[in-house]
């Protein structure tokens, strides 16, 4: 018996369905293989419209020759961009990394691509963390151990619920903290460094905001176009505050000597000085006096002294 001619296209529909089908779950699953590769197989990947979010896992974390951890979150890469067009993944990428613990080797963060961003959050890194990246990052209620370098270079850097300090201070040792960004940086209730402690501390970015944070060390030193602060937020330096900016709307500084667009003021005692934009002639002027006065007092003090030893024993004995 023979099949009719729509009982053939049927069948021929069906085939041709099958085979489309096929060739759909290929591509996806192609597709699959190279968005995990692509950026760099990680984690867990959830794609958004206009973004992938890879949920970075610790056992995808390798490490080099020399045993310490490196995390590269460079995305979707020049070399790369073709093949993610074919398979509609060209993309920024946002990873994230959370509630990871490496305690036993230091831990080095790798962007070398802009259209990325990184938030690393509720981390634990024992042995020290540096960070090279190109892109945004964002670091929330992490603990890094501070060794005798602290860097951290970004686009746009965010600091929040943070507390780094020199952990090793009772071995008398030095710290050098660096924060470098490109756009600015921005502490939300940070603390960063620790007052009386060998710690020099440098931040530059085009903008500087602190929020409920304060900067702490021996020396501190702030290059910005624009700083904006708050009430709650201060630079405390021991030895010296350097600050080298265009625009400042209010700051407390609180240290011996103060290096304010390359004018030096020294104080007798680490008092608290405040300087604002709209009153920077003021802040001047009294930063001045407090020069003059301590000048002042030096001439007066050595001239006492001076005449006290010029003149005769017997007249000097008598005043006595």
């Amino acid at each position: 018996m023979y099949a009719s001619n729509k009982e053939k296209g049927m069948k021929l529909k069906m085939k041709i369905f099958k085979n489309i089908l096929k060739k759909i779950l290929l591509t996806k699953t192609i597709r699959n293989i190279y968005k995990i590769q692509l950026i760099g197989n990680l984690g867990n990947i959830v794609e958004e419209d206009d973004k992938l979010i890879c949920y970075i896992n610790k056992n995808k974390i390798k490490k080099d020759k020399y045993g310490y951890y490196n995390i590269y979150c460079d995305g979707i890469t020049k070399n790369n961009k073709n093949i993610a067009k074919i398979f509609n993944l060209n993309k920024p990428v946002h990873y994230i990394i959370e509630n990871i613990n490496l305690n036993d080797k230091q831990v080095y963060i790798h962007n070398y691509n802009n259209n990325c961003s990184i938030t690393i959050k509720n981390c634990n890194f024992e042995q020290g963390c540096k960070i090279y990246s190109n892109c945004d990052c964002n670091i929330d209620s992490t603990h890094i151990k501070a060794l005798n370098l602290l860097l951290i270079q970004a686009k746009k850097l965010t600091l929040k619920n943070m507390n780094l300090t020199n952990e090793f201070s009772r071995t008398n040792s030095d710290l050098n903290i660096i924060l470098d960004a490109n756009k600015n940086i921005n502490l939300i209730n940070s603390n960063i460094g620790e007052e009386n402690k060998k710690i020099k501390i440098s931040i530059t970015s085009k903008t500087i905001e602190l929020t409920n944070s304060t900067i702490n060390g021996d020396e501190i030193e702030c290059k910005s176009k624009n700083i904006i602060t708050d009430n709650k937020s201060s630079l405390n330096g021991t030895n010296k505050v350097t600050i080298t900016t265009d625009k400042i709307n209010k700051i407390n500084i609180s240290s011996n000597t103060i290096i304010y667009n390359d004018k030096v003021f020294k104080q007798d005692k680490k008092k608290k000085v405040t300087i604002e934009t709209k009153n920077d002639d003021l802040t001047n002027k009294r930063l001045e006096l407090i020069n003059l006065l301590k000048n002042l007092k030096t001439t007066c003090e050595n001239t006492k002294i001076k005449n006290i030893i010029n003149k005769p024993f017997s007249k000097t004995k008598k005043r006595l």
